[in-house]
């Protein structure tokens, strides 16, 4: 999926539930430096708190 390439941009993402959040991407986490089988992306959706996204749990991401 590529999630590095989100870093310092705002997102549209979907969400495998449907969900759709726009906002800032702050950085991106390796698999390899997780305990997750999977990167993920620490995000701040609009209006919202500092969150950290797994790329199992994102269906589309893209730049706005």
């Amino acid at each position: 999926m590529g999630l590095w390439k989100y870093v310092q941009k705002r997102v549209q993402i979907v969400f495998n539930d449907g969900t759709v959040l726009e906002g800032f991407v702050h950085d991106y986490i390796d698999q390899e430096d997780t305990d997750f089988d999977y990167d993920e992306i620490i995000f701040t959706p609009d209006g919202g708190n500092m969150i950290a996204v797994g790329e199992d749990e994102i269906k589309q991401i893209h730049s706005i």
